[in-house]
């Protein structure tokens, strides 16, 4: 019975996405038939009901939903608007008072709520809208770029037509126009309560959210206004700016880069034993997770900062069928609590928080902190340690070429390369040339329990060949357990980590046997190196 409800579960989702309503409700009422009570069907039901303009036969079809999944919060936000639509407004703040006590998405909550009190504000006062004269008023101060004046009046409506959704939408748009981005939060909000169907308010709030820096919550919103109106060319260019933001495109390189994915995955399969508690921190897809769980773990804790990111891999994770053995913990680390996160310190802490120097996206801060509170005595860590290491590089045509300018269609524009970056991370596609031999510039241990601290060195790097030196070039090694290594030496495998190159000030002509002193700086996040000049 379980099989064939699941099945018709899922054809009538794909009915459902396909625009066959009567098909899809024909599968979640032969659902309905066997099970009264389950959720999903109800809730789709519910939602086709709705999209039919029927919402108060689709109430009580999202309570059934609410009542046997409580944890799904899009039963509560669908339930809770419903219950809006058919004016049911006491109830509905009831409901919501009971959402706020589960862990819900508190932006649309806050939307939902806004709704509410601007409801609950326009019992009993004139309904009336601003007149035509001010409207275009209005307009046309903000055509005209007087924003000073378009402020005003838009404040002065909106206080006297506290309904009149146009008003706060313009209110909200002038805001952002002069840096008040906080008051235009909250004028996008109201707009939006007032009209959730409004796609290019919906917009407005996705693109002041990304301003704030709340890229998740920004994506949501983006994602509903492109929903209600798909060619909304604004929330399109905005959310793919937010996603790419969320989600760099080396994202993908790293999930394809096979080398990297072997070690891991053979350094987790001897590492983590039958029933042991893993820990994922910085789970991204999810797939160092599933590998945890395929080589035996009992428990794993997918540990993700990004909502965004957390959601797509709660999807991956049970689409792979591994959703008993893997949660996904919308968090960073360092706020994870034993106990409640996750059920005990972990056996085996897992992490792919490197950045093309090693350090840079806060490893070691955050497996200290993983060390010292996530991890049994005497548990294991992958990776365990790194180093990072350097060499100095010879000048070639394509180093030359994605690092300095000279000569273009025979115009001189050397003097450009004095104001360029002294750093580059390029992809090199030819295998660069050595002039001395690697030096491990710092190593550092992820086991070590003392508090981060900053080191500066001079290093000596002695010339194997004569050549041009325009600088070193450097890269990781990485000791991820027991025999288990990776090292993205330049030119000896397609590492998605790249091998930043550091520029010297001048190239330096180097003969075999000549020594070229480099300062090198690693502060707690960061890593720096530069040629040490000789004054004297």
């Amino acid at each position: 019975m379980e099989l064939y409800i699941e099945q018709t579960l899922q054809q009538g989702i794909a009915a459902h996405k396909e625009g066959k309503i009567h098909d899809a409700e024909r599968f979640y009422r032969a659902i309905l038939e066997c099970q009264p009570t389950h959720a999903d069907a109800n809730y789709n039901l519910g939602l086709l009901t709705s999209s039919a303009n029927k919402v108060d036969v689709a109430l009580p079809m999202f309570k059934i939903a609410l009542e046997a999944d409580p944890k799904n919060e899009r039963f509560w936000f669908s339930y809770i608007d419903a219950l809006i639509k058919e004016k049911q407004f006491d109830n509905a703040s009831h409901v919501l008072e009971r959402a706020k006590s589960q862990v819900l998405n508190r932006e649309k909550l806050g939307v939902l709520e806004l709704q509410l009190d601007s409801i609950t504000m326009a019992r009993g006062i004139n309904f009336e809208a601003p007149s035509q004269q001010n409207i275009n008023r209005l307009l046309e101060y903000y055509k005209n770029g007087r924003y000073g004046d378009a402020k005003h009046l838009a404040v002065s409506i909106t206080e006297q037509f506290p309904q009149h959704q146009f008003s706060w939408k313009v209110l909200g748009a002038l805001l952002i126009q002069t840096g008040e981005i906080s008051d235009a939060l909250k004028a996008n909000q109201i707009a939006v309560a007032l009209d959730p169907q409004d796609a290019e308010a919906r917009s407005n709030l996705g693109v002041t959210l990304k301003e704030l820096g709340r890229v998740d919550d920004s994506v949501e919103h983006l994602k509903q206004a492109i929903e209600l109106n798909p060619v909304n060319l604004k929330a399109r260019i905005s959310l793919d700016t937010v996603t790419s933001s969320i989600v760099p495109s080396w994202h993908f390189s790293m999930m394809h880069d096979e080398v990297r994915n072997n070690a891991y995955f053979d350094a987790i399969k001897l590492a983590v034993g039958e029933g042991e508690c893993v820990l994922d921190i910085g789970a991204g897809s999810g797939l160092l997770s599933l590998m945890a769980a395929a080589s035996g773990a009992k428990k794993v804790i997918a540990c993700e900062t990004s909502r965004t990111i957390a959601q797509a891999t709660k999807a991956i994770i049970e689409s792979n069928g591994y959703e008993k053995a893997i949660s996904v913990v919308n968090k960073h680390s360092t706020d994870l609590i034993v106990g409640k996160d996750l059920p005990q310190r972990a056996d085996v802490i897992i992490s792919e928080i490197l950045s093309s120097e090693f350090v840079g996206e806060g490893v070691r801060t955050t497996i200290l902190d993983a060390n010292k509170r996530l991890l049994q005595k005497g548990g294991t860590m992958i990776p365990q340690s790194g180093t990072i290491r350097i060499a100095l590089i010879d000048n070639s045509p394509e180093i030359f070429e994605k690092t300095s300018v000279a000569d273009v269609h025979g115009f001189d524009l050397s003097k450009f390369n004095s104001i360029s970056q002294r750093k580059f991370t390029p992809y090199l596609a030819d295998k660069p040339v050595l002039l001395s031999n690697s030096e491990d510039a710092f190593k550092i241990n992820l086991y070590d329990s003392s508090e981060v601290v900053g080191e500066e060195k001079v290093i000596k790097l002695k010339a194997n060949k004569g050549g041009l030196c325009v600088g070193l070039i450097q890269w990781i090694w990485v000791h991820l357990y027991k025999q288990i290594e990776y090292e993205n030496k330049p030119g000896e495998n397609n590492s998605h980590w790249r091998t930043p190159v550091y520029l010297f000030d001048e190239p330096v002509a180097v003969q075999a046997g000549d020594v070229i002193e480099v300062k090198a700086i690693l502060t707690n996040d960061y890593v720096w190196f530069c040629q040490v000049i000789n004054t004297k």
